[in-house]
């Protein structure tokens, strides 16, 4: 894979992923920010998150994919 526009967008996205992931383990396993999100709110939170990793995730996955198949 060349490093290009395409190469650079891949490892932000997989940047993103790991600090979304981080971020949702940091609201899940401290109290960071327990005074204002709280109950169903931080939990709501936390599932938002963790879908929007799981969904960037598929794109990253489609992306790398599409990437390999130009190459070849």
């Amino acid at each position: 894979m060349k490093l290009g526009l395409n190469s650079i967008s891949i490892w932000l996205g997989f940047i993103m992923i790991l600090l979304v992931i981080s971020g949702a383990a940091v609201f899940s396993f401290s109290d960071f920010m327990s005074d204002e999100l709280f109950g169903k709110k931080r939990l709501f939170f936390i599932l938002m998150l963790v879908a929007y990793s799981v969904y960037r995730s598929f794109r990253l996955y489609h992306a790398i994919k599409q990437a390999n198949k130009n190459d070849a």
